[in-house]
Protein backbone atom coordinates (compact mmCIF):
# COMPACT_ATOMS: atom_id res chain seq x y z
CA UNK A 1 0.00 0.00 0.00
CA UNK A 2 1.65 3.19 -0.72
CA UNK A 3 0.96 5.97 1.47
CA UNK A 4 1.15 9.64 0.03
CA UNK A 5 1.40 12.10 2.63
CA UNK A 6 1.66 16.49 2.10
CA UNK A 7 3.90 18.38 4.37
CA UNK A 8 2.44 21.63 4.51
CA UNK A 9 2.22 25.34 6.64
CA UNK A 10 1.18 28.49 5.44
CA UNK A 11 4.37 30.16 6.74
CA UNK A 12 7.40 29.86 4.90
CA UNK A 13 10.95 28.87 6.54
CA UNK A 14 9.65 26.62 9.33
CA UNK A 15 11.68 23.23 7.90
CA UNK A 16 8.88 21.75 5.70
CA UNK A 17 11.63 20.62 3.17
CA UNK A 18 14.10 19.76 6.32
CA UNK A 19 10.92 17.63 7.16
CA UNK A 20 10.61 15.92 4.40
CA UNK A 21 14.48 15.49 3.41
CA UNK A 22 14.57 13.57 6.96
CA UNK A 23 11.68 11.43 7.41
CA UNK A 24 12.59 10.46 3.36
CA UNK A 25 16.42 8.89 4.13
CA UNK A 26 15.06 7.83 7.63
CA UNK A 27 12.51 5.80 6.01
CA UNK A 28 14.76 4.93 2.85
CA UNK A 29 17.71 4.61 4.59
CA UNK A 30 17.20 2.94 8.33
CA UNK A 31 13.49 1.38 7.94
CA UNK A 32 13.14 -0.44 4.47
CA UNK A 33 10.97 1.92 2.66
CA UNK A 34 10.79 2.94 -0.96
CA UNK A 35 10.25 5.93 -0.86
CA UNK A 36 8.96 9.36 -3.43
CA UNK A 37 9.90 13.03 -2.43
CA UNK A 38 7.71 15.58 -4.88
CA UNK A 39 8.65 18.99 -4.64
CA UNK A 40 5.54 20.98 -5.56
CA UNK A 41 7.53 24.40 -4.05
CA UNK A 42 8.46 26.96 -7.24
CA UNK A 43 11.60 27.92 -4.39
CA UNK A 44 13.24 24.32 -5.88
CA UNK A 45 14.63 23.98 -2.10
CA UNK A 46 13.45 20.67 -2.12
CA UNK A 47 15.13 19.93 -5.69
CA UNK A 48 18.41 21.51 -4.81
CA UNK A 49 18.91 20.26 -1.42
CA UNK A 50 18.64 16.26 -3.13
CA UNK A 51 20.36 17.47 -6.21
CA UNK A 52 22.93 20.10 -5.75
CA UNK A 53 22.46 23.29 -8.40
CA UNK A 54 24.86 21.92 -11.00
CA UNK A 55 22.26 18.41 -11.39
CA UNK A 56 19.39 20.54 -11.47
CA UNK A 57 20.43 23.00 -14.27
CA UNK A 58 21.16 20.33 -15.86
CA UNK A 59 17.96 18.60 -15.47
CA UNK A 60 15.66 22.16 -16.08
CA UNK A 61 17.46 22.63 -19.39
CA UNK A 62 16.28 19.84 -20.77
CA UNK A 63 13.22 20.41 -19.00
CA UNK A 64 12.86 17.66 -17.18
CA UNK A 65 10.87 18.67 -14.10
CA UNK A 66 7.09 18.83 -12.80
CA UNK A 67 6.86 22.53 -14.68
CA UNK A 68 6.59 21.00 -18.07
CA UNK A 69 3.58 18.70 -16.93
CA UNK A 70 1.74 21.67 -16.80
CA UNK A 71 3.15 23.56 -19.66
CA UNK A 72 1.77 21.11 -21.55
CA UNK A 73 -1.85 21.05 -19.98
CA UNK A 74 -1.96 25.08 -19.85
CA UNK A 75 -0.55 24.78 -24.17
CA UNK A 76 -2.29 21.95 -25.61
CA UNK A 77 -2.22 22.79 -29.19
CA UNK A 78 1.83 22.59 -28.77
CA UNK A 79 3.57 18.87 -28.71
CA UNK A 80 3.84 17.53 -25.10
CA UNK A 81 7.37 17.34 -23.49
CA UNK A 82 6.94 16.09 -20.05
CA UNK A 83 8.81 13.05 -19.53
CA UNK A 84 7.71 11.34 -16.28
CA UNK A 85 10.49 8.03 -16.83
CA UNK A 86 13.64 10.93 -17.21
CA UNK A 87 12.29 13.62 -14.63
CA UNK A 88 12.04 10.99 -12.19
CA UNK A 89 15.44 10.84 -10.59
CA UNK A 90 15.77 7.61 -8.55
CA UNK A 91 18.62 7.41 -5.50
CA UNK A 92 18.81 10.72 -5.23
CA UNK A 93 20.18 11.07 -1.52
CA UNK A 94 23.66 12.31 -1.34
CA UNK A 95 23.91 9.37 1.56
CA UNK A 96 25.83 6.55 0.04
CA UNK A 97 24.19 3.99 2.08
CA UNK A 98 20.62 5.67 1.22
CA UNK A 99 18.78 3.83 -1.56
CA UNK A 100 15.38 3.17 -3.18
CA UNK A 101 14.85 7.24 -2.22
CA UNK A 102 13.37 8.96 -5.70
CA UNK A 103 12.83 13.08 -6.42
CA UNK A 104 10.02 14.31 -8.79
CA UNK A 105 11.73 17.61 -8.87
CA UNK A 106 10.10 21.46 -9.50
CA UNK A 107 11.23 24.42 -11.33
CA UNK A 108 10.74 28.13 -10.93
CA UNK A 109 9.34 28.03 -14.68
CA UNK A 110 6.34 27.17 -13.21
CA UNK A 111 6.09 30.62 -11.22
CA UNK A 112 5.14 32.60 -14.90
CA UNK A 113 2.19 29.90 -15.33
CA UNK A 114 0.75 30.45 -11.30
CA UNK A 115 -1.77 33.29 -12.94
CA UNK A 116 -2.64 31.05 -15.82
CA UNK A 117 -3.37 28.02 -13.17
CA UNK A 118 -5.14 30.16 -10.21
CA UNK A 119 -7.41 30.99 -12.88
CA UNK A 120 -8.71 27.43 -14.28
CA UNK A 121 -8.76 26.73 -10.27
CA UNK A 122 -11.21 29.80 -10.18
CA UNK A 123 -13.25 28.17 -12.33
CA UNK A 124 -12.97 24.77 -11.00
CA UNK A 125 -16.32 23.52 -11.38
CA UNK A 126 -16.30 24.54 -15.36
CA UNK A 127 -12.57 23.48 -16.02
CA UNK A 128 -12.29 20.12 -17.33
CA UNK A 129 -10.12 18.35 -16.22
CA UNK A 130 -9.94 20.82 -12.73
CA UNK A 131 -6.19 21.83 -12.02
CA UNK A 132 -5.61 19.51 -9.42
CA UNK A 133 -6.50 16.72 -11.78
CA UNK A 134 -3.28 18.20 -14.18
CA UNK A 135 -1.04 16.25 -11.30
CA UNK A 136 -2.46 13.45 -10.45
CA UNK A 137 -2.56 12.00 -14.29
CA UNK A 138 0.85 12.95 -14.89
CA UNK A 139 2.30 10.77 -11.84
CA UNK A 140 -0.12 8.66 -11.10
CA UNK A 141 1.27 5.51 -13.33
CA UNK A 142 4.41 5.38 -11.12
CA UNK A 143 2.61 6.02 -7.25
CA UNK A 144 2.01 2.24 -6.42
CA UNK A 145 5.67 1.45 -7.07
CA UNK A 146 6.37 3.08 -3.47
CA UNK A 147 5.74 2.41 0.14
CA UNK A 148 5.19 6.41 1.07
CA UNK A 149 5.09 9.65 -1.32
CA UNK A 150 6.11 12.52 0.20
CA UNK A 151 5.64 16.23 -0.74
CA UNK A 152 6.57 19.32 -0.19
CA UNK A 153 4.62 21.84 -0.69
CA UNK A 154 4.91 25.74 -0.75
CA UNK A 155 4.07 28.07 2.30
CA UNK A 156 0.25 28.85 0.92
CA UNK A 157 -2.69 26.36 -0.17
CA UNK A 158 -2.55 27.22 -4.31
CA UNK A 159 -2.85 25.65 -7.13
CA UNK A 160 0.09 23.45 -5.87
CA UNK A 161 -0.60 22.58 -2.99
CA UNK A 162 -4.15 21.60 -3.98
CA UNK A 163 -2.34 19.08 -6.61
CA UNK A 164 -0.78 17.45 -3.95
CA UNK A 165 -3.73 17.03 -1.42
CA UNK A 166 -5.22 15.94 -4.44
CA UNK A 167 -4.01 12.87 -3.98
CA UNK A 168 -2.53 12.73 -0.41
CA UNK A 169 -4.57 10.70 2.22
CA UNK A 170 -3.37 12.26 5.11
CA UNK A 171 -0.90 15.70 5.74
CA UNK A 172 1.57 16.47 8.53
CA UNK A 173 2.42 19.99 9.31
CA UNK A 174 6.11 20.70 10.32
CA UNK A 175 6.22 24.18 12.46
CA UNK A 176 8.73 26.09 14.73
CA UNK A 177 7.88 25.79 18.29
CA UNK A 178 6.80 29.83 18.77
CA UNK A 179 4.26 31.73 18.73
CA UNK A 180 4.01 33.27 15.20
CA UNK A 181 4.71 30.03 13.21
CA UNK A 182 2.25 27.94 15.72
CA UNK A 183 -0.42 30.70 14.95
CA UNK A 184 -1.91 29.14 11.63
CA UNK A 185 -2.02 25.57 11.96
CA UNK A 186 -5.76 25.46 12.67
CA UNK A 187 -5.91 27.47 9.08
CA UNK A 188 -4.29 25.14 7.39
CA UNK A 189 -6.69 22.40 8.84
CA UNK A 190 -9.95 24.55 7.73
CA UNK A 191 -8.38 25.52 4.28
CA UNK A 192 -7.75 21.68 3.78
CA UNK A 193 -11.45 20.75 4.49
CA UNK A 194 -12.83 23.39 2.35
CA UNK A 195 -10.14 22.21 -0.38
CA UNK A 196 -11.46 18.49 -0.02
CA UNK A 197 -14.98 19.80 -0.11
CA UNK A 198 -14.54 22.02 -3.21
CA UNK A 199 -12.97 18.89 -5.08
CA UNK A 200 -15.10 16.30 -3.74
CA UNK A 201 -12.50 13.71 -2.54
CA UNK A 202 -12.52 12.38 1.08
CA UNK A 203 -10.47 14.89 3.27
CA UNK A 204 -7.19 14.03 3.74
CA UNK A 205 -6.55 13.37 7.13
CA UNK A 206 -4.30 15.73 9.78
CA UNK A 207 -1.33 12.90 10.77
CA UNK A 208 0.52 15.08 12.97
CA UNK A 209 2.64 18.33 13.61
CA UNK A 210 6.11 18.59 13.41
CA UNK A 211 8.04 20.50 15.74
CA UNK A 212 11.75 21.70 13.65
CA UNK A 213 14.57 23.84 14.36
CA UNK A 214 13.36 23.55 18.41
CA UNK A 215 15.95 24.95 20.65
CA UNK A 216 15.82 23.21 24.32
CA UNK A 217 17.06 25.89 26.33
CA UNK A 218 14.70 28.70 24.64
CA UNK A 219 11.79 29.46 27.23
CA UNK A 220 9.53 30.55 24.40
CA UNK A 221 10.33 26.74 22.63
CA UNK A 222 10.14 25.25 25.79
CA UNK A 223 6.10 26.85 26.37
CA UNK A 224 5.29 26.40 23.28
CA UNK A 225 5.95 22.89 23.35
CA UNK A 226 4.10 21.90 26.10
CA UNK A 227 0.99 24.42 24.97
CA UNK A 228 1.00 22.40 21.66
CA UNK A 229 1.17 18.95 23.38
CA UNK A 230 -1.80 19.40 24.86
CA UNK A 231 -3.51 21.57 22.60
CA UNK A 232 -6.93 18.99 21.45
CA UNK A 233 -7.17 21.19 18.24
CA UNK A 234 -4.20 20.62 16.55
CA UNK A 235 -2.72 16.95 14.66
CA UNK A 236 -1.40 15.29 17.62
CA UNK A 237 2.85 15.88 17.73
CA UNK A 238 5.12 13.03 16.07
CA UNK A 239 8.13 13.37 19.19
CA UNK A 240 10.49 13.76 19.46
CA UNK A 241 11.69 17.67 17.73
CA UNK A 242 13.69 18.05 15.32
CA UNK A 243 16.67 19.80 16.91
CA UNK A 244 18.18 23.74 15.55
CA UNK A 245 21.71 22.31 14.12
CA UNK A 246 24.41 23.48 11.75
CA UNK A 247 24.60 19.37 10.69
CA UNK A 248 20.83 19.40 9.84
CA UNK A 249 21.05 22.59 8.54
CA UNK A 250 23.77 22.71 6.35
CA UNK A 251 24.02 19.08 5.26
CA UNK A 252 23.15 20.03 1.56
CA UNK A 253 26.18 20.10 -0.23
CA UNK A 254 28.73 17.15 -0.29
CA UNK A 255 28.34 13.21 -0.24
CA UNK A 256 27.86 11.56 3.10
CA UNK A 257 28.63 7.40 3.71
CA UNK A 258 26.08 7.19 6.07
CA UNK A 259 22.77 9.24 7.87
CA UNK A 260 25.14 9.09 11.38
CA UNK A 261 27.66 11.44 9.16
CA UNK A 262 25.31 13.03 7.56
CA UNK A 263 23.30 14.07 10.85
CA UNK A 264 25.53 13.83 13.41
CA UNK A 265 25.51 11.18 16.35
CA UNK A 266 24.44 14.07 18.48
CA UNK A 267 21.51 14.16 16.28
CA UNK A 268 20.67 10.56 14.72
CA UNK A 269 18.77 9.02 17.40
CA UNK A 270 16.69 11.65 17.35
CA UNK A 271 15.94 11.64 13.88
CA UNK A 272 15.26 7.78 13.51
CA UNK A 273 13.30 8.01 16.71
CA UNK A 274 10.83 10.96 14.56
CA UNK A 275 10.87 8.62 11.62
CA UNK A 276 10.16 5.98 13.46
CA UNK A 277 7.32 7.50 15.23
CA UNK A 278 5.77 8.55 12.19
CA UNK A 279 5.96 5.64 10.17
CA UNK A 280 3.88 4.00 13.55
CA UNK A 281 1.42 6.77 12.99
CA UNK A 282 0.88 6.23 9.27
CA UNK A 283 1.33 2.05 9.20
CA UNK A 284 -0.28 1.36 12.98
CA UNK A 285 -2.14 4.28 13.73
CA UNK A 286 -0.31 4.67 17.01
Amino acid sequence: MTHVISLLNMKGGVGKTTSTVILGEFLAGELGRKVLLIDMDPQISLSITMLGEKQWLLLNGNRFTLAQLFVDALHEDDEPRFNLGQTLQRDASNVKNVCDLDLLPSSLDIIPELPHLEAISAAARSADPPVWEIFRQGIEPILDDYDYVLVDCPPNLGVMTMSALRISAGYVIPTIPDVLSTYGISAVQREVKRFAKTAGIAEPEALGTIITKNQRGIGVHKGQLARLKNDPDIPPLLYPPIPQSNQIAGSVEGDYRTLKSKYSRNNYDDLFDLAEAFRQRIEEGE
